[in-house]
């Protein structure tokens, strides 16, 4: 076992006893060389090993070969082997993907379909150095922030799926080395020699010309700086989780099952830099992966800070970013972009000192009036109300404060609907007034029973609602 591999696996904690272990397998050199340093670290660790190979019905025979192959080694070595084919190329045709992406998606499926069924610790893949400074060059030139510039970290988790790369610190020609030693011999993937895909062409042009002409220890030195900014990376992640957190309990942000928003005035007062990163975490809310969030993505999204009511970004995953008056929403629906914004349907305007024996009457008159839950115009206790107020549609899980038994308690805003004989389909038209994460009025239908003024009240908040605009 090579000492620097243990030692990376060790430091790391990719590994404990008695782990189960799934190894994606695909008969190559780096995948034949993850699984013989997983053998031999279990001669000193209990592990249980389970190979698992994808033939991707590519490459005709030679991809049977691989299989047979693997399978062989396997069955030699009594390692437990599973093997899922598929027809990579009609699936991505019938989804209207590329080869590479389709296939990808065909081999995590089935290893974490695999991992759930036998419990498994972890998936092994692997990744080397080299995929490490390619995948942070390739980034960098596509154009990329932080997160890309890590490039390949050793551990991380997808769909609850731990995924450990133990081959991330070595090079190639080590991987090549070792093999040689131990007398193992792999497989040569034939795809793997076209300058078809870019990555192939950044491997067999880029990187020789790098390391010979520009510096030997350029794939280490990169591997280095994607280090750095893997520790920069999660320093700035946590600081933006912390502040997204304090923005969500303290009403700037808001996070919903198929959307979410932030206060554009929010933004504007933090750094660049976090800004970039609450963005990915709230698209984070709403997807499995933020693979295809570009930091093209990041900057469309952040320019609606700046831009006009109703700009709308496309996104990947089916997302859309919306700028209204004072947030940004991004969410799932598509049917939310083609509402007209709620908050030019209110207007606002503040009573205090001498004005508010003026909003008295208006309120008592209100109060007089035995349809007064039909008033176009409302008003709150404005000394209570700690955070800005948002105008939106209703969102799955929305409540009411209502006083119930002398007690307010929350109400589903979607039974209040009900009871008024509202639909849901007409529901998701109407507009709100919300505060923090209580809806308190829907007009013409009900207001809640907290923020009402009393003798006490100095500053007194009058919403207006206006249908037509």
């Amino acid at each position: 076992m090579d000492n620097n591999i243990a030692s990376y696996i060790k430091d790391n904690n990719m590994l404990t006893i008695d782990d189960c272990i799934i190894a994606a397998v695909s008969g190559g050199a780096d995948s034949m060389c993850m699984l013989f340093c997983l053998m031999e670290l279990s001669k000193e660790i209990p592990l249980t090993l389970h190979v698992v190979h994808v033939n991707h019905g590519i490459r005709g025979k030679e991809a049977d070969d691989d299989e047979a192959f693997v399978r062989d080694f396997c069955n030699y070595h009594s390692i437990p082997f599973s093997c899922i084919r598929a027809d990579v190329p009609a699936i991505a045709s019938k989804e209207g993907k590329t080869l590479e992406e389709a296939g990808r998606e065909v081999r995590y499926k089935a290893l974490f379909d695999i991992a759930r069924e036998l419990s498994a610790s972890a998936v092994a893949l692997a990744h080397n150095m080299n995929d490490r400074a390619e995948t942070v060059l390739l980034n960098l030139l596509r154009g990329s922030g932080i997160t890309g510039a890590v490039g390949i970290k050793p551990v991380t988790y997808r769909e609850g799926i731990k995924l450990i790369r133990p081959l991330l610190s070595t090079p190639r020609t080590e991987i090549e080395e070792i093999l040689s030693e131990a007398g193992i011999t792999y497989r040569t993937d034939s795809t793997n020699l076209s300058d078809e895909h870019t990555r192939n062409r950044l491997r067999s042009m880029i990187f020789p010309l790098l390391t010979s002409q520009i510096n030997s220890r350029s794939v280490n030195h990169l591997c280095s700086f994607a280090e750095d900014m893997s520790d920069l990376s999660d320093y700035v992640l946590s600081s933006a989780r912390q502040i997204l957190e304090d923005a969500v309990s303290g009403g700037s942000a808001a996070v919903h099952d198929n959307e979410v928003s932030i206060s554009v005035m929010f933004l504007k007062g933090l750094h660049p830099t976090i800004v970039s990163s609450i963005l990915r975490l709230l698209i984070a809310k709403l997807t499995i992966s933020l693979k295809d969030i570009s930091r093209a993505h990041i900057d469309s999204i952040n320019a609606l800070t700046e831009a006009e009511t109703s700009k709308t970004v496309s996104l990947p995953y089916g997302l859309f970013a919306l700028r209204t008056r004072d947030n940004i929403l991004i969410g799932k629906s598509a049917s939310l972009i083609d509402k007209a914004p709620a908050e030019p349907f209110f207007t606002c305007r503040k009573f205090t000192g001498d004005q508010v024996r003026y909003a008295h009457d208006l309120i008592a008159h209100d109060a007089s009036d035995p349809s007064s839950n039909k008033n176009c115009t409302k008003w709150f206790d404005y000394d209570n109300i700690s955070v800005n107020l948002r105008f939106r549609y209703p969102l799955p899980g929305d409540t009411m404060p209502v006083t119930i038994g002398g007690r307010v308690r929350h109400k589903e805003v979607a039974k209040v609907f009900r009871e008024a004989g509202i639909t849901a389909k007409q529901a998701q038209n109407i507009p709100i007034v919300v505060c923090e994460n209580d809806v308190i009025w829907i007009p013409g239908i009900r207001r809640c029973d907290i923020f009402r003024v009393s003798a006490e009240t100095q500053t007194i908040l009058e919403i207006t609602y206006t249908s037509v605009r």
